[in-house]
């Protein structure tokens, strides 16, 4: 098994990536939309309610400075 990764946010891999697709449901190719890690761990973050939410972008943007010592 070989693994590629492919870049779809450029043209060249969107155009790979189509051509590929036309391809799926064969049995020599399987297509997967993984996230990446960082994506699982905020993921897994939000289902276990590691989260904070603010009532509007002020108090956000003040918590975000507050944090960074600014």
């Amino acid at each position: 098994m070989t693994t590629v990764i492919i870049n779809d946010r450029t043209a060249k891999g969107k155009s790979l990536l189509q051509f590929l697709k036309k391809f799926e449901g064969e049995n020599f190719i399987y297509i997967a939309n993984e996230p990446n890690d960082e994506t699982k761990e905020a993921i897994e973050d939000a289902r276990q309610g590691k989260v904070t939410s603010h009532k509007n972008s002020k108090e956000l943007f003040a918590s975000l400075k507050r944090r960074a010592d600014v």
